[in-house]
């Protein structure tokens, strides 16, 4: 029998905080009585309900908001103002390195820790696509 969808948003978030908290899908199941493929599936239920739409909309606002600052200094720019100029550089290299459109020969890497919480939440991601891909390959 499935649980009503406001339960199962309730679960997944809880279950996402607990994993956050550091605990693993077995012991998250044991705490809230549920069984692991159950976690596992409001956890990923909880990563594409929320991380990544928020992702999307965080880069949404950033993009408008650099464009609002580059629509405003360009009274500046027209007027030759060399600190504008420069401005203006730095605010359009924000925008395309934000929606990645630098050209492909230019490469920056970054050097990041990783944890994990991070490799766990990756391989959540990885199983929510697998999971759409093969419900999409199904009703096809």
């Amino acid at each position: 029998m499935n649980k009503p969808k406001a339960v199962q948003a309730a679960e997944a978030a809880e279950c996402l905080r607990l994993q956050l908290s550091g605990l693993t899908v077995r012991a998250i199941a044991q705490e809230l009585g549920l069984k692991p493929t159950t976690v596992q599936n409001r956890l990923t239920m909880a990563l594409a309900a929320v991380i990544i739409p928020g992702v999307e909309t965080l880069r949404t606002r950033e993009g408008e908001r650099l464009l609002h600052l580059l629509d405003r200094i360009q009274p500046a720019v027209q007027a030759g103002d060399l600190d504008a100029i420069k401005t203006a550089a730095r605010l359009s290299e924000s925008y395309r390195r934000l929606y990645g459109l630098n050209a492909p020969e230019q490469h920056q890497h970054q050097i990041t820790e990783t944890t994990q919480m991070d490799l766990a939440v990756q391989e959540l991601i990885r199983n929510a696509r697998a999971k759409t891909q093969l419900t999409k390959e199904a009703q096809a």
